[in-house]
């Protein structure tokens, strides 16, 4: 077998691995893109905004950054857990109704230009040093955060779906393939990998926040 054979096998078999992962997480993959188109928005929303609007919000994350790097670690762990716990708390309780797909498909969306507004903000006000701060002290901790938010989002539209599909005049109670039990205990995982994020950003905010120089 020669070594080009070997390397088309081998490109071959990736292939198929990454065409069953996409189809078997496609959901959590467009999800993660609405995620992504909304920090796009935020960042287009920051660039369409007024000059009065814009100084506003420079000031505001200002005073936001400053209250963090003073804060402590109990401080910054509850600021950071609370903002990502509502979106787990929304999420579980739209998931028992049957209409509500769209505001859990929003989610990801109203994720990502809180993140994309908030980037943009520090770099309008802080220029290229606002890079090394968002990168170090607010992505790793964001990141684990948003992935718990994707699960929640997965989760919460299979239950809806499933009580939506109930609602049909011809549907069975048989076909509600889903258990709560799972689905609470897929939101609790979700809460304790954004708690891992908060506590992660927490420390990162104690020991880095003010090695960055900002201003």
């Amino acid at each position: 077998m020669t070594k080009s054979s070997t390397g088309a096998g081998r490109r071959g078999r990736y292939a198929r691995y990454l065409a069953h992962y996409t189809k078997k997480n496609n959901l959590l993959i467009v999800l993660g893109l609405l995620f992504v188109a909304g920090m796009a928005l935020g960042v287009l929303l920051l660039r369409g905004a007024g000059e009065e609007t814009t100084s506003l919000l420079e000031r505001v994350v200002g005073g936001f950054i400053a209250r963090r790097q003073q804060a402590g670690l109990s401080e910054n762990f509850f600021s950071a857990f609370g903002s990502s716990m509502l979106f787990v708390l929304a999420l579980f309780v739209s998931g028992f109704c049957a209409i509500a797909q769209p505001i859990i498909v929003a989610a990801p969306l109203i994720r990502g230009v809180g993140f994309g507004f908030s980037a943009a903000s520090l770099y309008a006000r802080y220029g290229a040093a606002a890079a090394g701060f968002v990168g170090v002290l607010i992505l790793p901790g964001m990141l684990i955060s948003t992935v718990a938010i994707l699960l929640c989002c997965k989760q919460a539209l299979r239950l809806s779906g499933a009580f939506f599909y109930t609602m049909r005049p011809r549907a069975t109670r048989s076909a509600e393939p889903f258990f709560l039990r799972g689905y609470c205990f897929n939101h609790a995982l979700a809460a304790g990998l954004c708690a891992l994020s908060a506590f992660i950003e927490a420390v990162l905010y104690v020991v880095f926040a003010n090695s960055f120089v900002l201003g």
